[in-house]
Order: C-alpha cells, then structure tokens, then sequence
C-alpha cells in the first residue's frame, strides 16, 4: 500500500513559495490585529500564543511569524517587559507532514534575527474541534482552509457523503454559473446547511481557545453572487476571479478516470476535495444572529469584506489580454503545471488510500489525472491571475 502522509516538502511547498504574495498582502493586517491584541492584553504577559489552523507546509505560517515577532519585540520596548515569548502552534490534519514547517519557521528566524524567543509546535487534530485549552490563544489565523468540509460526517442521504459528481456538480452550478434544475436544491440545500453548522462549529472553537481581547483572522475563498456590483468590481474580464473551476477540472478528470475503469468508485470518493465557497452574507450569519452560539462564545465580528488576491508570480491579467486563443491555451497549459504540486498531494493522498494499489502504480494514475486536468484547462483557456477572498477579523469580548 502506498503511503498516505501528505509530504508537503516536494511541490506543495514550492506552490507556496510562489503564491506567498498573497500571505505577504495579508501582513499588515495580522501586524494590526497583533497591536491590538497587545493592547489588550496585562502589561504582565509573559507569553503571546498565535496559532495557525490549515497550516498545511508551514511556509506561509513563517512568513506570518516574522510578522508577528517584530510586533512582539516593539511591545516589549514599549510596555510588556516581561513578554519575551512567541509561542507558534501549526493544526493541520494528522497525516500532514509537520516537518517542512518546522524547517521553513527555523530558517526564517535564523534569517531575520529577532530578540523574542519562538517556540514551534503543531497539533494533528481537526479543526472542527477545540485544538488548544480554552482562553489560551492570543491570536488565531486561519488562510486558504476554512473553505472545507468536515468530511468525518457524511452528509445524510447520500450514500457516501461526498460523492465527487456531487462535488463536481455544485462546482458547475457556482463555478461556471450554470443554472441549477428543480432537482437539485436537496442536495445544494444539504451542502449549505453542513457548510452554515461547521462554519458555525469552526467560530465556536475558536473562541473558546482565544483570551478575552484576543482575535480570529480568516481568509479563504469566496462565492461572489454573479452580477452583483462586487462580482462587477472584480471580475478581471477573461478570466474568473477564483479557484473554484480549477477544483472542477481537477474533478473531471478523477471522473473520467473512473469512467474509463482505471479507478473505481471508491477510490474516485476517496480524492474528493470537499470545498465550499461561502458568500459573505454566509461568513457574516453567524455574528448577525444575537442568539446564535457564535454570539454566546463571546466571538463579536470586527470587520468582513472581499479583498482581491492577485497572483502576479504566476500571470497578470494585462498580459493575457490580446492573446490569441492558441497562446492563452498554451498559457493555460503552464499554469495547470505551475499549481500541479499543490493539487497532487491531495490526490495522491486519495488514491493511496486503496490497499491494493502501490507507489508506482498511484503515480501513473496521479499523472494521468494531472495530464487530464491540465488538457481541460488549456480546452477552457482558463489561467486564474487573481482570487477574491473574504477577510474576516473578530475579537473574543
């Protein structure tokens, strides 16, 4: 059987790398929100804890500590003498490989001297669940990651939960905003309802871990109603502003795997990539209700909004603009390669599930799924230079 450890050290993280931009645009506000946790917290706190949820590779998260360390540092000069602590906790799934993190967090500080002593752990725990002991966290982030399923809890009615047509599905209906038939609101009814009570269950957590005074930062991608004045405002013309089609080419091809018999049912459920794309109104919700156990945690929301994440690294929309249709196909084709080490570790994961396959034969299948996805994408002419995210920011009152 091949392994199932997400080794994030070969491709994941060198997605990352390029894609950094994006944690580094989200900077200046976790050095805000650190300030101002800061600022409510006793002159004598000796420890600042920040945890990471999703935190995948960890590359992103270091970049995130060095942030928060100079915040650190200048309090301490300013009002906190006794705080010469950073405490970082990274949560991903069990089966993440933590070392990578490790690696890039001790590399970074080592780069970028600081006088603040950083103690790096991680926790294997889900987080839909209570991670950390209750008012123990100064500060929580969670990017790129809330835009999952819980998938310990299949969703009633359906005969695995999860099944990658429904996935697939819901991907053309928000995705390619194809118009949904009379027969599908059961299952897009189901999937708003999971999304709303883990969404809810995520937040709850959260506030249970943060002191008083301290604040939750997320971002992740969003679901922008099309023809609404914010889908007007970001969409880039030829190119849609999210990732969401890039997962449904991804699921495509697993399907035609399937199709064609080199993989079965099974194995086609095991690759799923449950996401779901809140609109904003759905991030807001919980914190609108005054009865809703959001509110009665003590989480109070601060501010939500769509920013734009634009990905320079990989293309600008500028220079896809008066390309034929041969070059934006070909361009197309580089981006599938360019993002292929963030997406085949999930599948690889999915496919080694199976106890009869071994290494060899899940990386044929896993090429030939990437081979597939990216033909789709050059088919479609679809390069995604930018994402829209929601933002949000709340504080444990």
């Amino acid at each position: 059987m091949a392994s199932s450890t997400y080794t994030m050290a070969t491709g994941y993280g060198e997605r990352f790398k390029r894609a950094s931009n994006y944690t580094r645009s989200l900077c200046p506000k976790i050095q805000q929100c650190t300030r101002q946790v800061l600022t409510n917290l006793p002159p004598a706190t000796k420890t600042f804890r920040f945890c990471d949820f999703g935190a995948a590779d960890g590359y992103c998260t270091a970049i995130l500590v060095q942030s928060i360390a100079e915040c650190v540092s200048t309090a301490r000069g300013q009002r906190f003498e006794a705080l010469r602590e950073l405490d970082v906790v990274l949560e991903d799934q069990k089966q993440n490989d933590f070392r990578p993190a490790l690696n890039y967090i001790e590399r970074m500080l080592e780069e970028k001297k600081t006088d603040t002593d950083v103690f790096v752990s991680s926790v294997g725990r889900s987080y839909f669940e209570q991670c950390l002991p209750s008012g123990s966290v100064s500060l929580s982030s969670s990017l790129q990651a809330a835009h999952y399923f819980d998938v310990r809890t299949p969703l009633k009615g359906f005969p695995t939960g999860f099944t990658l047509p429904l996935i697939r599905r819901l991907g053309e209906a928000k995705g390619n905003r194809e118009l949904l038939q009379p027969g599908d609101t059961a299952w897009t009814d189901a999937l708003k309802e999971k999304a709303a009570r883990e969404w809810e269950a995520f937040l709850v957590h959260r506030a249970a871990e943060l002191q008083v005074g301290g604040q939750l930062v997320v971002a992740t991608i969003v679901d922008i109603p099309y023809g609404s004045e914010d889908y007007t405002r970001f969409s880039t013309g030829r190119v849609e502003c999210n990732m969401y089609d890039t997962w449904w080419h991804i699921a495509t091809a697993l399907h035609e795997l399937a199709i064609a018999g080199d993989i079965d049912g099974t194995e086609e459920d095991n690759c799923v990539l449950p996401t779901y794309r809140r609109t904003l109104d759905e991030v807001k919700a919980p914190f609108l209700d005054s009865t809703s156990p959001v509110r009665k945690a003590g989480l109070q929301l601060l501010q939500a909004e769509h920013v734009l994440s634009k990905h320079p690294e990989f293309f600008s929309s500028e220079s896809l603009a008066h390309l034929s249709e041969a070059e934006m196909r070909s361009k197309a084709l580089e981006y599938s390669r360019q993002i292929e080490g963030f997406i085949a570790p999930m599948v690889r994961v999915g496919l080694s599930k199976a106890s009869h396959r071994n290494e060899d034969e899940v990386d044929v299948l896993v090429r030939k799924a990437m081979d597939r996805a990216a033909a789709l994408m050059a088919e479609k002419k679809w390069v995604n230079t930018s994402e829209v995210l929601f933002l949000l920011v709340a504080e444990k009152v």
